[in-house]
């Protein structure tokens, strides 16, 4: 394997890993613009086309656990060749779907197919690239961690619009060959282990956390819905998922043969560097989910003009991966962090000076910003995390760090929307006391309105309407606070989370080379 090595161009590699990691990922979030369409052509309800996306999700998910586990008994390109290849057939069912039920087993195919492929094409990029080009390796993978799930909206977008859903599915399937072909001539070949330790398979441990992430997923995604923890199901249910995160995180600890090596977060750099890493996660898609919808909503943009306005932060984010990722060799990688996150707060404070009445510019800007001050923190804090790790345990600790990014982003994503929900009526609460009889602006306001009304109503129905978009106006006003709130809050996240950054270890690899 060190031949190869030698011999192979790590960016020819990189290529070759980095389209099947993109593929995946952006298979995620490329359906999110074509649930009504979904739901349209099978006849289901917005909430039923939902689990189109978070199946995928979950099934995904629940592969992180054993990735380290099977490429010990595989390999990792045997692995990265059995991915490619469920991915695709996932694909091809969700094309043939005939019903609902159908496309989302297809789905829950694919995402078996896509869960291993992210710390699969990290582990790679690890060990191809030398100790002193880590910065680099994690900016080519930033391009598929970061990069797709921002392009895969847009992507998914224009296929729906001008040709159909199916072509999400469709397109998959070429790159998916082309994927394979790049694999086989250009990743390294690696040998599994030969050890005990690769005949027994964790069914308990893994168990636990197939239980944990079901149950976790069906109270984010019905938390909402039933109005949390006054139901009581939902209580049991959350129970029940914490019980088996605590036994799982135990049993993996004491059991002989664990599943995956949880003891990697015993390596300080990389128990801090995925903490800091969730962080940047959730600063990323909690405006994914938050900026789209308070120009939906605010603004009044239509879906394809949401996703104009979103997609140059994509491409500012694809640049910055990869200055960032060659930058981040003449700069010290703590600097260059807390400067990402600094930038990053700046621009979720810009973001709260957003208005009813605000320009395309003025929430481009802020989003560009954001994607600068991004790639910026999320490179050198993904090369600090296995920085102190032996090249043995990439598998390992990649699967763990892909796994709770993932936990942290789907309890973020799902609290962001409940937090707009629940803080705006807060503030519809707060604002509904100016709307009152004793206020003269109020009543100066009221009478403004009503006039305008009696022009084409009797006094009565001008009276009743005027109320009714002076409450409607409040309504609004409330939902701006809420975004104001939620952008604040994310922007003291990112400034709070840099002291930890004083807590990872930085080493010279260039002396150790």
């Amino acid at each position: 394997m060190e031949e190869v090595k030698k011999q192979t161009n790590p960016y020819i590699v990189a290529i070759s890993v980095l389209l099947p990691a993109f593929l995946s990922l952006a298979a995620s979030s490329a359906t999110n613009v074509s649930q009504p369409h979904i739901a349209g052509f099978y006849g289901a309800t917005q909430y039923e086309t939902n689990t189109v996306i978070t199946c995928y999700i979950i099934s995904g998910g629940l592969m992180l656990p054993v990735t380290g586990y099977l490429v010990r008994s595989i390999g990792k390109k045997l692995l990265l060749f059995y991915s490619i290849w469920v991915f695709a057939l996932g694909c091809l069912l969700c094309i043939l779907a005939p019903n609902l039920q159908a496309l989302i087993a297809a789905r829950i195919i694919q995402g078996i197919g896509s869960g291993a492929i992210l710390p699969l094409c990290q582990a790679v990029l690890l060990e191809i690239f030398p100790p002193e080009q880590r910065g680099v390796a994690m900016g080519l993978f930033g391009v598929a961690a970061m990069f797709s799930p921002l392009a895969g909206p847009f992507i998914g977008g224009y296929l729906t619009d001008n040709y159909s859903w199916q072509w999400i599915f469709i397109m998959n399937i070429p790159l998916c060959m082309i994927s394979f072909a790049l694999v086989k001539m250009f990743v390294p070949n690696d040998k599994p282990e030969k050890q005990k330790y690769n005949k027994k398979f964790d069914i308990i441990g893994y168990g636990a956390i197939v239980l944990a992430m079901g149950c976790m997923q069906v109270v984010l995604d019905k938390g909402q819905q039933y109005n949390w923890f006054d139901t009581t199901w939902i209580c049991w249910t959350t129970g029940v998922c914490i019980f088996s995160f605590v036994f799982f995180y135990v049993w993996e600890l004491e059991y002989k043969y664990p599943v995956i090596d949880i003891r990697v977060f015993k390596d300080r750099n990389f128990m801090f560097g995925t903490l800091i890493s969730s962080v940047i996660n959730v600063m990323l898609y909690s405006t994914l989910l938050l900026v789209p919808m308070f120009v939906q909503s605010l603004l009044g943009y239509s879906p394809s003009k949401s996703g104009l306005s979103m997609f140059p932060r994509a491409v500012i984010c694809l640049i910055g991966l990869l200055l960032f990722g060659e930058v981040s060799r003449f700069i010290k990688p703590k600097i260059m962090a807390t400067a990402g996150f600094l930038t990053i707060s700046v621009s979720l404070l810009m973001l709260t000076q957003l208005n009813t009445t605000s320009s395309i510019e003025s929430v481009v800007l802020p989003n560009i910003l954001l994607c600068i001050g991004v790639p910026m923190a999320f490179v050198p804090v993904t090369a600090l995390s296995f920085q102190t790790l032996p090249a043995s345990k990439n598998a390992d600790a990649a699967s763990l760090h892909a796994l709770f990014k993932n936990l942290i982003t789907a309890i973020a994503t799902s609290v962001s929307a409940t937090f707009i929900a629940r803080v705006s009526q807060v503030r519809q609460t707060y604002l509904v006391g100016n709307l009152a009889p004793h206020n003269p602006v109020f009543q100066y306001k009221l009478m403004a309105m009503k006039s305008k009304f009696l022009m084409h109503y009797p006094e009565v129905v001008a009276a009743k309407k005027a109320s009714g978009s002076l409450y409607k106006e409040l309504l609004q006003q409330a939902r701006l606070a809420s975004f104001f709130d939620a952008f604040t809050v994310l922007a003291f996240l990112a400034v709070a989370v840099i002291p930890l950054l004083l807590l990872i270890k930085t080493k010279n690899t260039k002396k150790s080379v």
